[in-house]
C-alpha cells in the first residue's frame, strides 16, 4: 500500500513540475527557456560519470595538482632554472602526501553538485533574459525543462512517502501540517550540514571563498532581477500616464 502510495506521490510531482515548468516558459519566452534547456544538459552530462563526470573530477584534480606543484617549488624551480632531478623528486614527494581535492569516495557527490551548481546558473542567467515572443514555443521548451529535471532528480526521493497524513480531521491535520513543517526544516539542515562538511573535506578552507562567491552570484541575480522588474513597471506606469 505504502509502494503504492509513494507511485501516486511521484507521479502526481512529476506532472505538478511539467506544468509549472510549461507555465514558466509561457511568462518567461523562448531564449529563456532554450537556455535553462542548454544549461540541464550540460549539468546533466557532468553530472554522470559514463559522460562528462569523471573527465570533471580528473580535470579538477589536475589542476590542483599543477597548482600544489608550483605552490611546492615548482614554480621557483622554473624562475631559476633549477629544474633538475633532485628538485622535482623532492617536489613530488611532497606533493603525493596531499590527498586529492575530490577523492574517490566523493567523487559522485562531487559530480551532483556540479550539476546541481550548472542547472542553478542556467536559471539564473535565464531570469536576466528580456521576454520575447513565441510563447507557444516557450511553454513547449518550458515543459520538456520539467520532463528533463523530473527524470534527473525525482529517482532520487525515496521509496517510501517520508510523512503521510493519518488523521483527517481539523485538529489532525493542523497538528500534521506542523509535524510536517518540522520535519522539513530538520531536512533542510541535515541536508545543509551535510553539504557544508562535504564542501570542507573536499576543498578545505577553499570552501569559504567558493561559499562567498555562490552567494554573491545569486545575490546579484536576484538584484539585477528585481531591477528590471521594477524599471518595467515604472515604464509601464509612464506609458500608461
Amino acid at each position: 500500500m505504502s509502494g503504492n502510495t509513494a507511485e501516486l506521490q511521484a507521479n502526481i510531482l512529476f506532472w505538478i513540475i511539467i506544468a509549472l515548468f510549461a507555465w514558466q516558459g509561457y511568462q518567461r519566452g523562448i531564449w529563456s527557456e532554450l537556455t535553462k534547456l542548454a544549461f540541464i544538459i550540460a549539468g546533466f552530462l557532468l553530472g554522470m560519470p559514463e559522460y562528462l563526470g569523471k573527465t570533471l573530477v580528473k580535470l579538477v584534480n589536475n589542476i590542483t595538482f599543477a597548482i600544489q606543484f608550483l605552490i611546492h617549488g615548482g614554480a621557483t624551480a622554473i624562475i631559476t632554472g633549477n629544474f633538475n632531478a633532485t628538485t622535482l623528486n623532492k617536489i613530488f614527494t611532497e606533493i603525493k602526501r596531499l590527498p586529492p581535492p575530490i577523492p574517490k569516495e566523493n567523487a559522485e557527490m562531487a559530480m551532483f553538485l556540479a550539476m546541481v551548481f550548472l542547472i542553478l546558473i542556467g536559471y539564473l542567467v535565464s531570469t536576466l533574459l528580456k521576454k520575447d515572443k513565441m510563447p507557444g514555443m516557450a511553454l513547449v521548451i518550458g515543459a520538456l525543462n520539467g520532463y528533463l529535471l523530473s527524470i534527473i532528480f525525482l529517482p532520487l526521493l525515496p521509496d517510501e512517502p517520508p510523512f503521510t497524513f493519518k488523521d483527517m480531521s481539523v485538529t489532525g491535520v493542523v497538528k500534521q501540517l506542523g509535524e510536517l513543517f518540522s520535519y522539513l526544516v530538520e531536512l533542510l539542515i541535515k541536508g545543509v550540514a551535510g553539504l557544508l562538511n562535504f564542501m570542507f573535506d573536499t576543498f578545505g578552507t577553499w570552501a569559504i571563498p567558493i561559499i562567498l562567491f555562490a552567494i554573491v552570484i545569486i545575490t546579484l541575480a536576484s538584484l539585477t532581477r528585481g531591477k528590471k522588474k521594477s524599471s518595467a513597471s515604472s515604464g509601464g506606469t509612464g506609458g500608461g500616464s
